[in-house]
């Protein structure tokens, strides 16, 4: 065991679509997961360890719009495990620490619950993790701290507590890393107030949400 202290799982999830024609009684949900990315803090909010899986969709694929956005190609996840398998991993690698589950919406818990019904996931380590006590969305926690009117994405948030971003939107691990040194920053300035910003021109509006949001293989490296 590692003691009292509490760790923080920050998770983000990225998406393929399932199109219509291949949704059946068994799987009738428009998502699938094809990428877990992960970031441990330690009680302080400090990065400890990171970790990216890619998973191996059983329903859905990757398509042109879905590569372009992630840069996740149908050859990464062809052969990636599926996503029991990639859950329990990451619960290995999490080990005996306690810990409270950090992600940017509510969509990436909805979209694990999901499969696991469709895909009769029943496994006890990953009940465990998937309590809804052990979740907190923290775009919930920013738009109700600061009072605002609207939910913002994840660009938006980071450009407003003047954090430039590291790696690339939507990719699992760069946006799990992009919400823990939001985490953090938020965390330990209670104080902190926002900044006026305006978001970058794009080709096209959605793209500065989460996939979760926009669409309603082994890394593993620990210090």
């Amino acid at each position: 065991m590692e003691g009292e202290n509490m760790f923080y799982l920050v998770i983000d999830l990225e998406m393929c679509k399932v199109p219509r024609d291949y949704r059946s009684r068994s799987y009738k949900y428009a998502n699938e997961t094809i990428q877990i990315g992960a970031v441990l803090l330690d009680e302080e909010f400090k990065r400890i360890g990171t970790l990216s899986q890619y998973v191996h969709p059983e329903y859905g694929v990757i398509d042109h719009f879905i590569e372009k956005l992630t840069g996740i190609r149908n050859s990464q996840v062809k052969k990636a495990p599926k996503l029991q398998e990639a859950l329990v991993h990451m619960i290995d690698w999490i080990g005996e620490r306690e810990y409270k589950i950090y992600a940017w919406s509510e969509s990436d818990r909805d979209q694990i619950l999901h499969e696991m019904k469709a895909k009769k996931i029943d496994d006890i380590r990953i009940n465990t993790f998937i309590d809804e006590s052990r979740w907190i969305d923290y775009q919930d926690v920013f738009t109700k701290r600061f009072e605002l009117e609207r939910q913002i994405s994840l660009e938006e948030a980071l450009g407003r507590v003047e954090i430039e971003p590291e790696g690339r939107f939507h990719d699992g691990l760069d946006d799990a890393v992009n919400t823990g040194r939001l985490i953090e920053k938020l965390e330990l300035n209670l104080e902190y107030q926002l900044v006026s910003y305006e978001m970058p021109e794009k080709e096209t509006e959605h793209l500065s949400c989460t996939l979760g949001e926009l669409l309603s293989g082994l890394n593993l490296q620990l210090v």
